[in-house]
């Protein structure tokens, strides 16, 4: 199993430095991203649907999302600073649309398409590369710091959540290779994963480990690239054996 940390855990996460294309890994103008899987059945691989489509701007965001598993589709619309205005999503069992609004650069509102309220969160840029987030639902409240190093990468991250009964506290702490946004190290109170990257920056041995320091599992990956540097071939060994085989089909500006 492959935990991509800035999707998997949405408390360490880049500044809005970086576009989609790039919390991707992915290199030049690339328009949109087809995947799908073939998967290793009793030593024969076999072809299974479509996994994954993804259509970007020319500016790197993501325009359109598909995921072919679930069957569900996300749009996003921005506005002329790149800010995220409209997220629409649809699947077979729920449809909703969020609005989002900015009426100071350091506030940002939330809403339905009905208006109700979903959020409402306050951004601080504080000193020494820190930023302070202030966020307030209707089931929950949460207040967070992030620090960053000198590549705007999350390096360490505390939040607290309160809800109604409880309260937790969440720390997260993330360790880099060279210039990757990928982490090789990404840990709570005992590392919770750690990566092997290769110069281009994709993980080539993925290694999960539970609190009690036991690995739980490892993952070996190689891969086959176009010309733009991109990979459009993955092939996941799980064990020494070869688990399933992920094909890109790329299209470019």
């Amino acid at each position: 199993m492959l935990i991509i940390p800035f999707f998997s855990m949405s408390q360490v996460k880049p500044k809005l430095v970086y576009n989609d294309l790039q919390k991707m890994n992915m290199k030049g103008k690339v328009k949109q991203v087809f995947e799908h899987d073939s998967r290793n059945m009793n030593s024969e691989m076999v072809e299974t649907k479509q996994k994954n489509f993804y259509q970007f701007l020319s500016n790197g965001k993501l325009k359109r999302k598909v995921n072919f598993v679930t069957r569900t589709i996300v749009d996003y619309t921005y506005d002329r600073k790149g800010r995220l205005l409209i997220q629409k999503s649809k699947s077979p069992y729920n449809e909703q649309i969020l609005n989002y609004s900015y009426p100071k650069d350091s506030l940002v509102i939330t809403k339905t398409a009905e208006g109700d309220y979903i959020s409402i969160s306050k951004n601080v840029i504080k000193k020494n590369n820190e930023t302070e987030i202030l966020k307030i639902s209707d089931t929950t409240q949460y207040k967070g710091s992030y620090t960053y190093d000198k590549y705007y990468r999350t390096i360490k991250s505390e939040g607290l959540h309160y809800y109604p009964s409880k309260m937790d506290t969440v720390k997260i702490t993330a360790v880099y290779y060279k210039k990757c946004l990928m982490p090789i190290v990404q840990s709570f109170k005992s590392p919770f994963f750690k990566n092997i990257l290769n110069d281009r920056c994709d993980i080539i041995l993925h290694t999960i480990i539970k609190n009690d320091g036991t690995i739980s599992e490892k993952s070996e990956y190689s891969y086959v690239y176009d010309k733009k540097k991109n990979w459009i071939e993955r092939k996941t060994y799980v064990g020494g054996k070869l688990s399933h085989s992920t094909i890109r089909k790329i299209k470019y500006y």
